[in-house]
């Protein structure tokens, strides 16, 4: 066995990582932002824009923050990402002004994008590191209903949420984000193949450039990579344009004003059990299982036009299901084509593709909703 291996605990660093994703998930403040942000004061339309610009920003960092865990390593990345979570909530607390607004949700996307496709790399460098690469599906679909139930119990405490206040919503998502930073410290970085050396200052920008030529050598070469890249995303998007525009549906279906929040926690949870289909799933040919997904979300995506509640509750629940299912799959298939020295770039890749989708078809969902 490798010297490495001795002084490496699965265990422990999963644990830890369940506990990241926790941090993640549960952001009371975050959660109701639109609402905390009418609270004080702000229109549609300046909320509106405040979205733009969070978008803008993912749309800018999603791949630079990949390239970044791949050359200064995962366990930074991930720290960083809770630094900016936590940055983000100490300026909407303590700025009470339209830039506080626009910084905090600046360094909110930051964040995230910082912490999407480091999760997933640091997980399988993990899991290959320890001999166990076979059991990333079923781990990684423990990550995915931690985080899904977790977003879904900060959606449940809305009402508590906004009696504390916005100040005090934010100082409570800056505690979790500490907590957050605390336990990316404790992960331990797994060894990356094709990156044995320490990167170094003067080393640094011929890292930068193998990375990027690598990633875009593989996506040039692997015509399997670039089809489970654009399938995923094409669902994904799908599924959460149905979710998005069925949150209205549910507000005007429910009689009693109270129950809404339950409602809404509810329709969340669709992703959460996505680990009891990924398994099968992931038996089937992947064009196979995203043609079945893809039809399903479709059906949800039709059905959730009505106004019948338990029809949209399902669909719902149904288009969770389907979406993160395919994703958890589709992330499988891909970490197992993906070199490990250019895994988190590859996977913003993937990510991106699914934000470009994305535009397009958001005006064609409103229209279809209308």
């Amino acid at each position: 066995m490798p010297k490495n291996r001795k002084s490496f605990s699965l265990s422990r660093q999963k644990r830890t990582l369940a506990l990241l994703e926790w941090c993640v998930g549960f952001r009371p403040a975050g959660s109701v932002w639109v609402l905390l942000l009418v609270l004080r004061g702000f229109s549609l339309v300046e909320t509106g824009f405040a979205e733009a610009v969070f978008h803008v920003v993912s749309l800018c960092c999603e791949i630079p923050s990949g390239i970044v865990a791949d050359v200064l390593g995962r366990k930074r990345t991930l720290a960083a990402s809770q630094a900016m979570f936590l940055l983000s909530a100490l300026l909407m607390a303590a700025i009470d002004s339209r830039l506080g607004v626009y910084l905090s949700l600046a360094a909110s996307a930051v964040a995230f994008n910082l912490e999407s496709g480091t999760r997933e790399a640091i997980t399988y460098e993990s899991m290959l590191q320890a001999g166990r690469e076979a059991d990333y599906l079923k781990f990684s679909s423990l990550q995915n209903g931690i985080y899904r139930f977790s977003d879904g119990g900060a959606m449940l405490l809305a009402g508590a949420t906004m009696l504390l206040g916005w100040r005090a919503a934010y100082l409570l998502d800056a505690g979790i984000a500490l907590i957050g930073l605390a336990a990316a410290l404790c992960l331990t970085e797994p060894k990356c193949a094709g990156r044995e050396n320490p990167i170094t200052l003067s080393s640094l920008p011929d890292a930068l450039r193998d990375t990027v030529r690598g990633a875009w050598a593989l996506l040039r070469s692997d015509g399997t990579v670039v089809r489970i890249m654009l399938a995923n995303a094409l669902v994904g998007a799908c599924a959460t344009l149905t979710r998005f525009f069925l949150q209205q549906r549910v507000e005007a279906a429910v009689t009693v004003p109270a129950l809404l929040g339950p409602a809404l926690f509810v329709l969340g949870l669709g992703g959460g059990l996505a680990g009891l289909l990924t398994g099968r799933l992931d038996r089937l040919p992947y064009g196979r299982a995203a043609a079945l997904a893809g039809t399903g979300v479709a059906a949800c995506a039709l059905a959730a036009r009505g106004s019948f509640l338990p029809v949209l509750m399902v669909s719902g629940l149904a288009a969770g299901l389907l979406d993160d299912s395919l994703q958890l799959v589709s992330d499988k298939r891909l970490n197992d084509r993906f070199p490990s020295a250019r895994r988190a770039t590859l996977v913003s890749v993937s990510s991106m593709a699914f934000s470009l989708i994305m535009i397009p078809l958001s005006p064609l969902f409103g229209w279809l909703f209308s």
